[in-house]
C-alpha cells in the first residue's frame, strides 16, 4: 500500500511538474514517465480544467477497454480515492460516467455527451470528439474540441486550451 502511495505522489509530482513546463513549451513531457504513466495522470488531472454546466465533480471514470492505462487508472484510484472510482464499461453504460477513455465511436459520443470523452486514437478531437490524447515524438499532448466540449454541456478552462492544441474554436 505504502508503494501505491508512494508512486500515486510520484506521478501527482510529475504531472505538476510537466504542467509548470507547459507555458513555455506547449508539449513537453514529464522526464522518467512512461507514456503509459502520463496517460493516466492526464486522465485523472483533466476534470480538474474542465467544468460541467451542473457545477458536478468527476468521480466516475469510465474505459471502453481493459488496458495498462486503464489498470494503472485503476491503482492511482484506489491509492488516493477522493470518492473517485474507476470502471470498465460495455458501450450500452457509458451513460452513467463522468470522464470516459478509451475506444469511443459514434454511438458511444453520443451516449455520453455529458461525460468528458477523452481518447488517443490518432484524429479522435477532429473527428468531433473532445480531448485527445498525443503523442508527439516523446512528448504527450492536448488536442481539443471545443464545439464538442460545448456541445455536451462542458467549458475547458484558459489554462487548459493554453497547453492544448485547440479546433473548432
Amino acid at each position: 500500500m505504502f508503494s501505491k502511495r508512494m508512486s500515486f505522489s510520484a506521478l501527482c509530482v510529475a504531472l505538476l511538474t510537466v504542467c509548470a513546463v507547459f507555458p513555455s513549451e506547449r508539449s513537453q513531457s514529464a522526464p522518467g514517465l512512461t507514456e503509459v504513466e502520463l496517460k493516466a495522470v492526464f486522465l485523472l488531472r483533466l476534470p480538474q480544467f474542465v467544468s460541467w454546466s451542473d457545477q458536478r465533480s468527476a468521480t466516475r471514470f469510465c474505459v471502453t477497454e481493459s488496458s495498462e492505462v486503464s489498470a494503472l487508472l485503476t491503482d492511482m484510484v484506489a491509492s488516493d480515492p477522493q470518492g473517485r472510482v474507476v470502471r470498465t464499461v460495455e458501450a450500452g453504460r457509458v451513460n452513467e460516467c463522468d470522464v470516459v477513455y478509451g475506444r469511443i465511436d459514434e454511438d458511444v459520443r453520443v451516449a455520453t455527451a455529458g461525460a468528458l470523452q477523452v481518447s488517443d486514437a490518432p484524429g479522435f478531437a477532429s473527428e468531433g470528439g473532445m480531448v485527445e490524447l498525443k503523442r508527439r515524438g516523446a512528448r504527450m499532448g492536448l488536442v481539443v474540441n471545443v464545439r464538442a466540449l460545448t456541445s455536451g454541456g462542458l467549458k475547458a478552462s484558459s489554462k487548459l486550451l493554453q497547453l492544448a492544441e485547440v479546433i473548432d474554436e
